[in-house]
This record gives structure tokens, C-alpha cells and sequence, in this order.
């Protein structure tokens, strides 16, 4: 009789075992992923200062305003500003090129010096937070396994669910269908 129930005895341990493991896999990967957003956010954030760092710098390259309007709403004022004279393609901040022509040296070394670096836009907002398929896949995994036994009568296997079967108004009946009837009549007037 020990003996037999050793094998219980194992294989519930290690049960528990594999799921202590899957849980310890959980935990590590969910810090792995809370690091990696982490390194994410400090990026974005970076680029985005550096992105306000360049308008800034376009700020000082008007040279004039020549309009600005002020709108007062109810809740609050919209200052409308034209700018006429912005000078952009002295800093190469819209990528803009001299051509690069078939002469003699003084203009290909012009244009070997101009820098072919495409302005920047402003970096998007992070995204939705973004879950590993390996923690999907794990939380699944521990559902399956964690899942509580319920004690009492067990469900048959091979039936599928139980239906009722409803009264035909014709009156006619199958021979399976009137055994269950009095079978089940049987138990309910109990």
C-alpha cells in the first residue's frame, strides 16, 4: 500500500515543482519586459528632448515677424504670428543639397562637404505596452495547471453536455428519447 501511494506522492511534487518553475519563469520575464520598456522610455525621452533641443534652434533662425494677431476666446487666447523670412536651408535642417556637378574640383569638394542628414520628426508616444508572447504562453501554461480540482461527482467523459429534451408537439417519440424521459421523470418526483 506505501508503495502505491509513493507514486502519488512523487508525481504531486513534481507537479508542484513545475509550477513553482513557471511561476519563477513568470516573474523573471515580466521583469525582463518591465526592464525593456523602461530602456524603451528613457530612448523615446531622449529623442524627444533632443527633438525639442532642435526647434529651439529653429526658433532663432527667423530673421523676421512680420504679423501677429491675437484672438480672444472664452477660454483662451490664440496669438496667430506670420513668419516671412526663415532661413532653412543655410542649416540643412530640410535635408536640401547643393547638386553635386560634373566640373572641376572647388564644387565637388562643396558638395562632398554638405551633410545628407534628413531632419528628424518628433518621435511618437510610446505605444500600447506591448506583452511577450513568452509570458502569454507561460500565464497559460500556469492557469492550466493551477486550475482547482473540484471534488463531488465527476463529470462522464464521452457524453458531452446534457440537453433537455423537449415535448414534440406531434406526440411521437424515438425509443432513446422516451427512455430518458422516464428516467429523468423518475428522479424529479422523488
Amino acid at each position: 500500500r506505501e508503495y502505491l501511494t509513493g507514486f502519488h506522492k512523487r508525481k504531486v511534487e513534481r507537479r508542484k515543482v513545475a509550477l513553482e518553475e513557471i511561476k519563477r519563469k513568470l516573474k523573471e520575464e515580466q521583469r525582463k519586459m518591465k526592464e525593456e520598456r523602461h530602456q524603451e522610455y528613457l530612448k523615446m525621452l531622449r529623442e524627444r528632448e533632443e527633438a525639442l533641443d532642435e526647434a529651439d534652434e529653429l526658433e532663432h533662425l527667423v530673421t523676421s515677424r512680420t504679423e501677429s494677431v491675437n484672438i480672444d476666446h472664452p477660454n483662451h487666447i490664440v496669438t496667430v504670428t506670420t513668419i516671412s523670412d526663415l532661413d532653412l536651408s543655410g542649416a540643412r535642417r530640410l535635408g536640401l543639397t547643393t547638386p553635386v556637378g560634373n566640373n572641376d574640383g572647388s564644387e565637388e569638394e562643396k558638395g562632398e562637404e554638405v551633410v545628407n542628414k534628413p531632419a528628424r520628426a518628433m518621435p511618437k508616444k510610446s505605444r500600447n505596452p506591448f506583452l511577450s508572447e513568452k509570458i502569454s504562453s507561460l500565464t497559460a501554461t500556469l492557469h492550466m495547471h493551477s486550475k482547482k480540482r473540484t471534488k463531488g461527482k465527476r463529470p462522464q467523459r464521452g457524453q458531452g453536455p446534457r440537453k433537455k429534451i423537449q415535448k414534440s408537439s406531434t406526440g411521437r417519440t424515438t425509443k432513446t428519447q422516451r427512455r430518458r424521459l422516464t428516467g429523468k421523470m423518475g428522479r424529479d418526483q422523488d
